[in-house]
């Protein structure tokens, strides 16, 4: 299997731009982790958000996700 490792594009949160990481496709083993960006509700709402973006809300401890133009509780 061929992996490929890009840069993933700078994001900005409350004026500061940030190099988010690198994105490395391949194979994602079992005790691999990937964690949220956390947030409380105002952080949240600061954001210029785009349906499908998901974070963990602090304010609330729950995950949250955008979803025709609200953030919406995720349910198990």
């Amino acid at each position: 299997m061929t992996e490929s490792v890009g840069q993933i594009n700078a994001a900005s949160f409350f004026g500061d731009t940030a190099l988010l990481g690198t994105l490395e496709a391949g194979t994602v083993a079992i005790s691999d982790a990937f964690t949220l960006p956390s947030l409380t509700t105002t952080e949240r709402d600061a954001l210029t958000a785009a349906n499908g973006m998901l974070i963990y809300n602090t304010s609330t401890n729950t995950l949250q996700g955008y979803e025709n133009g609200s953030w919406v509780n995720m349910r198990a």
